[in-house]
């Protein structure tokens, strides 16, 4: 197994051929460039003699919170939990969570999974960790259950199936309940007088932006801002799939969401509002969830997720959900055997909330 330090060490080519943009050189240059000074980039890999990319896993080393990434303290709703990990490796990309791990069949993939366990030791790391692994993806799950991680359930990922040709055509694919629902927020979106708009770059709406996204934090009492006016900037600059979907009032931008695509799939990364607009102009659905459609009907995508949260209102437009869980190794046995009890206890308790949350009840 070979460690490298920069994206730069890889070409484009070879990480599109991984078949997901979460992992593909733009947007990992990007996480990359977000987390420089806060968190060590690392990238596993294995290469055939011919140079040829055989596996593959980015990682991040954190010694400090990054307000991007996972809470392995958070999520237990243990606080102590983070102190016994002072020095972690999260296993995946942090942003848009997702843990995924590459590699030429699955003994090469538990071989790989080993590899990465037994480097975090030789560092003096605390733990390893993988914050969101597909419940589909069989392979690694399989891999990473004999090398000893616990997991437990965290989050649903939630996306939308695209249809049709345009936007009533797909709204026509939907169930009878999430077909009305999106014809009423777009319906009230129309009456409100405030134009969608296609902001080709952010440009000087990166400063609007992050005001938007300060504001949208300190609504949800989040005590750290997530990305700043840089972010925006760089988002813009590297990642060259971004789409960026806007709702202009007389006053200026109402909202906005930033995505990117590859591989058939529109994630939607962030939203934001201004605050000014009333709630009834539903502009939150509209920038976040209808003009997102529309952009991946235009580009013959197949997929639009949304991501975690917001349960009810995906689920009541006809989401769909794939289960993220978390997988955790911590290298003192004592230490792990604390956590393996926790999460066993936690994995019933998350999906029941998970459950009730897009029941629209509370959990």
């Amino acid at each position: 197994m070979q460690v490298s330090e920069s994206i730069a060490d890889f070409s484009e080519p070879e990480l599109e051929a991984l078949g997901d943009c979460l992992f593909g050189k733009p947007f990992l240059s990007f996480v990359e460039e977000e987390h420089r000074g806060r968190a060590r980039a690392l990238y596993f890999h294995d290469r055939a003699a011919d140079g040829t990319l055989t596996a593959f896993a980015p990682a991040y080393v954190y010694r400090q919170h990054v307000p991007v990434t996972f809470r392995f303290g958070d999520f237990t709703g243990d606080p102590a939990m983070t102190a016994r990990m002072p020095s972690h490796l999260i296993v995946g990309v942090p942003i848009r969570l997702r843990s995924r791990v590459y590699a030429a069949g699955p003994e090469a993939l538990r071989g790989f999974v080993e590899e990465i366990t037994e480097w975090a030791a030789a560092n003096a790391l605390d733990a390893v960790v993988l914050p969101f692994v597909l419940g589909s993806d069989g392979p690694l799950r399989e891999a990473l259950e004999p090398a000893g991680f616990a997991s437990a359930f965290y989050e649903g990922d939630f996306y939308l199936p695209v249809a049709g040709n345009n936007i009533d055509e797909f709204l026509s694919s939907l169930p009878r309940g999430p077909r009305k629902r999106f014809r009423n927020d777009m319906n009230h979106f129309l009456r409100s007088g405030i134009e969608l708009t296609r902001p080709e770059k952010a440009g000087d709406l990166a400063v609007v932006m992050a005001e938007q996204h300060r504001a949208l934090m300190d609504k949800y009492r989040r005590p750290e801002v997530e990305f700043t006016e840089e972010s925006f900037r760089r988002f813009d600059r590297l990642v060259t799939s971004a789409t960026w979907c806007g709702a202009e009032s007389p006053d200026g931008l109402a909202g906005y969401s930033m995505g990117f695509h590859g591989h058939g799939v529109l994630n939607v990364l962030r939203y934001g509002n201004s605050g000014s607009v009333q709630d009834d102009a539903r502009v939150y659905i509209n920038v976040g969830y209808v003009e997102p459609v529309r952009v991946a009907i235009e580009l013959g995508l197949e997929r639009v997720h949304f991501g975690k949260a917001a349960h009810h209102i995906k689920v009541l437009r006809g989401c769909l959900h794939e289960e993220g869980l978390v997988y955790a190794r911590f290298l003192n046995p004592d230490a792990h055997d604390e956590v393996s009890r926790v999460l066993a206890r936690l994995d019933p308790v998350n999906r029941h909330r998970f459950a009730a949350l897009s029941k629209g009840e509370q959990p």
